[in-house]
């Protein structure tokens, strides 16, 4: 069975030799796809791959979608039966997982991989021919469902830290390509979402508050839709508005009942508004879906997380709130469970 790697690539000589690096062992062809280099990287590429380097050309079109799907199918044409996606400011960590073993047992069409921190998956292996094509030009998507999709437990991938001027032009790229998309593309509401993430990150809440909620009323995915409603509410939060975040809470758990974030999130809302009783019950409901004394391992989640909220969250809004109602032995309990649920977290990581 041929394993490819494929890597994008502009001018990135100072960085794609690690990204190669990291699964040139264990892959049999290293496709990089240069999409207009005029520095050194396919040399340092060269090096790193040796024989098992291949360069195809893709003029680049502002485009990911596009120029991914380019990729898959050369994967394809050089006779890969899988392809692992690793970008040049990616690395990919096996931990200790037979990579080539769970592509060559899967019965999927694609296997994902987490983040390092364990906050959200995302594809990273996919079975040739391809089943499905990438879709937008920027946070590109994949439709995983037509091919089934799986998450592997032990491998993750990270990515390497931008300097704030940097993230700003990607931020401002990333918004001025979303909006002509959702403008050609109103019914579809991952679009809506990652504008909001980019308006968000630029500090434009209430714009990307308008995103978000665009995102969540098109009633697409629901975890999607959900998480839509908690990037809301955490916008709110910031501009002190802590009853509308309240309310977007709840409209998410309407849309995915098993997000345990969003009640996390109401109950940090309630207690700013020193609503101690119901900051407590939304911190209890929090917990119940939650990952440490919660049935959250049995909630199917393949979108964004939040550790904290998940672990010790709820517990630290939990411990003051009990505290300000009088209830000293459940605030001491509370700070208990507190201690423990974060130290789960951090030993996890």
């Amino acid at each position: 069975m041929k394993i490819a790697s494929t890597t994008l690539t502009g001018n990135s000589a100072h960085i794609i030799g690690e990204a190669l690096q990291s699964v040139v062992g264990w892959v049999d062809c290293c496709l990089v796809i240069d999409t207009g280099i005029s520095d050194e990287t396919l040399l340092v590429a060269e090096r790193v791959a040796g024989a098992k380097c291949v360069v195809r050309r893709f003029p680049w079109t502002d485009d990911f979608a596009a120029a991914r799907n380019f990729a898959l199918d050369a994967a394809h044409e050089l006779g890969a039966a899988w392809t692992i996606t690793v970008d040049t400011d990616e690395r990919i960590h096996d931990n200790g997982e037979d990579l080539r073993a769970a592509m060559r047992d899967a019965s999927e069409g694609v296997l994902m991989l987490y983040d390092a921190s364990r906050t959200y998956a995302k594809e990273r292996c996919f079975r040739l021919p391809a089943g499905a094509r990438f879709e937008g030009p920027t946070h590109e998507s994949f439709p995983g469902y037509k091919v089934g999709t799986r998450t592997l437990e032990r491998a993750t991938f990270s990515e390497l830290g931008k300097s704030p001027e940097a993230l700003r032009r990607k931020f401002e790229r990333d918004v001025e390509v979303l909006r002509k998309h959702t403008r050609a593309h109103p019914r579809d509401p991952r679009w809506f979402y990652y504008l909001g993430d980019s308006l968000k990150n630029l500090g434009k809440l209430t714009d990307a508050i308008d995103a978000y909620e665009k995102c969540a009323a098109l009633r697409g995915w629901n975890e999607e839709s959900a998480w839509a409603c908690y990037r809301a509410a955490e916008c709110l939060c910031e501009l002190k508005r802590f009853a509308e975040a309240i309310e977007r809470c709840a409209i998410g758990l309407s849309r995915h009942a098993g997000i345990a974030e969003l009640a996390w999130l109401a109950a940090f809302a309630a207690f700013q508004l020193q609503d101690h009783a119901q900051a407590s019950y939304w911190a209890r409901l929090s917990i119940s879906h939650g990952l440490f004394e919660g049935c959250g391992a049995q909630v199917p989640r393949i979108g964004f997380r939040n550790p904290c909220a998940l672990y010790e969250g709820p517990y630290d809004v939990l411990r003051f709130a009990l505290r300000e109602l009088g209830d000293t032995a459940g605030a001491d309990a509370a700070e208990q469970a507190y201690a423990r649920a974060l130290e789960m977290r951090t030993g996890r990581r």
